[in-house]
């Protein structure tokens, strides 16, 4: 008789965390998701630049255009 392999549900990445922490059509910068990761109890937290850097090649994130030239990114969930 064949045993069954039973799989381990695998623990999300950082980024899938911090993906769902965000609900679609709200407006965020890496650091509102860092600091709601810290909310939680997530021990591994991504820097901003990398999460960021993320959020630019994600399609279910619009990058909104700065009005200023420096100062965070804004990112508006759309999936």
């Amino acid at each position: 008789m064949p045993k069954k392999i039973i799989r381990k549900k695998n623990k999300p990445t950082s980024y899938q965390a911090a993906k769902n922490l965000v609900s679609v059509e709200e407006i965020v910068t890496a650091q509102i998701m860092i600091d709601r990761l810290f909310d939680v109890g997530r021990r591994e937290i991504p820097p901003k630049r990398s999460l960021s850097a993320l959020m630019k090649q994600d399609p279910d994130f619009e990058q909104l255009p700065k009005t200023t030239t420096r100062g965070p990114a804004t990112f508006k969930r759309i999936a």
